[in-house]
């Protein structure tokens, strides 16, 4: 794909295409100060300032959402007009604080980025609460939770285009507050620890799919009943495990990391069959693991495939739910050994382009300034009038 350059990027260039954000010559906004919970690395182009808890906070951790509670206001104070607040939506309930602390009409808005949460998660099943088992929790309560606190939000990082359309349309919010950037590969970020040990094992030819979240092994099974493809699963949670359907031909496991990166380094082909439901994918980073070890990747996922598999050239996209395509897709990787290693280089050279660990942060830290620089921009033409 031909590199495209903008030194400023605005909002509506970097949805159209994420990769405006790769220029090297972006302008980096005068005025625009980063915020966050967490650390960042030091040698970050844009540096982001890493807001330590206070004593009250740390007084109080026992007490969970008093603690969290007293950290975002923290935040909050912390945050001046030109300052954007980076938050993990995998960081708890404080995203959920944050959020609701900046619909408070008492209190000064903060620009707020959030990145990488995953509602549907926290929606779960209506379950009662421990502490006073006699009120249950609604499936319908938690979304307009979630709802309220989304809409504290200036911008929602989400990973696929799909994902940031069904976010705004499930949640009744607008569109603009959504914006696809991808994920990373985040093998790409570490040393292949022991590795080598691995790879001095022959395991011979294998297909390896793994992962718990939202995986569909019921179709990959289905995919290669009757075949003599060895296939290794790996999965850690037992419920997951439980579900799938023993056959000869596969090897079910559960392997943690470091161990997941080297069979997914030392396998044929990978596969990622995904459940379709619900607002998520869940594959991503499985997806660019894959074939960043060199590996064509078949994904069988109506969710965010599309926007890190190259269809063809460095691995299949599959309809969800589709186990007779998977089933002729991976024959005819199988049985065709030369043109799964050119997809596998493909996939590889696809993902130091696009999906680095190094090019996901400057991405995302970049994003954060435009927003930054918006933001600032509108709250001074306020400040004139």
């Amino acid at each position: 794909m031909q590199q495209v350059t903008v030194n400023n990027p605005t909002l509506e260039q970097i949805r159209a295409d994420y990769r405006v954000l790769d220029g090297s010559g972006f302008a980096i906004p005068e005025g625009v100060r980063l915020i966050s919970h967490e650390q960042y690395a030091d040698n970050n182009e844009v540096p982001v300032e890493w807001v330590v808890p206070n004593g009250l906070v740390r007084l109080f951790r026992w007490l969970g959402p008093v603690s969290t509670l007293m950290y975002a206001l923290q935040l909050f104070q912390a945050a001046d007009r030109s300052t954007v607040i980076l938050v993990n939506g995998g960081s708890g309930g404080l995203w959920l604080m944050l959020g609701y602390l900046n619909r408070l009409p008492f209190l000064r808005r903060r620009t707020l980025f959030l990145w990488d949460v995953f509602v549907e998660y926290l929606l779960g099943t209506e379950k009662r609460l421990k502490f006073f088992p006699l009120i249950k929790v609604k499936t319908h309560w938690k979304e307009a939770i979630a709802r309220h606190a989304l809409a504290g939000y200036d911008l929602i990082v989400k990973w696929s285009r799909k994902q940031a359309a069904a976010h705004a349309r499930y949640y009744r919010l607008p569109e603009e507050k959504f914006i696809f950037l991808p994920y990373k590969s985040n093998h790409s970020n570490k040393a292949r620890h022991s590795q080598d040990a691995l790879c001095s094992v022959s395991l011979g030819r294998f297909v390896f799919a793994g992962g718990n979240g939202k995986r569909d092994y019921k179709c990959l099974v289905d995919a290669v009943r009757g075949t003599d493809i060895p296939v290794i699963i790996s999965a850690t949670d037992p419920a997951v495990r439980k579900s799938i359907e023993f056959l000869p031909n596969i090897i079910l496991i559960g392997a943690p990391e470091p161990a997941f990166a080297q069979l997914q380094s030392i396998c044929t082909l990978a596969v990622v069959p995904m459940i379709d439901s619900g607002l998520k994918g869940g594959g991503e980073a499985n997806f660019c693991n894959a074939m960043w070890h060199g590996k064509p990747v078949i994904a069988c996922c109506n969710m965010a495939a599309e926007d890190y598999i190259i269809d063809g050239t460095t691995g299949f996209v599959v309809p969800s739910g589709d186990s007779e395509l998977l089933r002729q897709r991976i024959l005819e990787l199988w049985n065709d050994p030369e043109h799964a290693e050119q997809m596998g280089c493909n996939g590889h050279r696809h993902v130091m382009e696009n999906f680095t660990h190094d090019l996901f942060i400057r991405r995302l830290l970049r994003l954060a300034m435009v927003l930054g620089r918006v933001e600032h921009k509108t709250s001074c033409a306020k400040c004139k009038k």
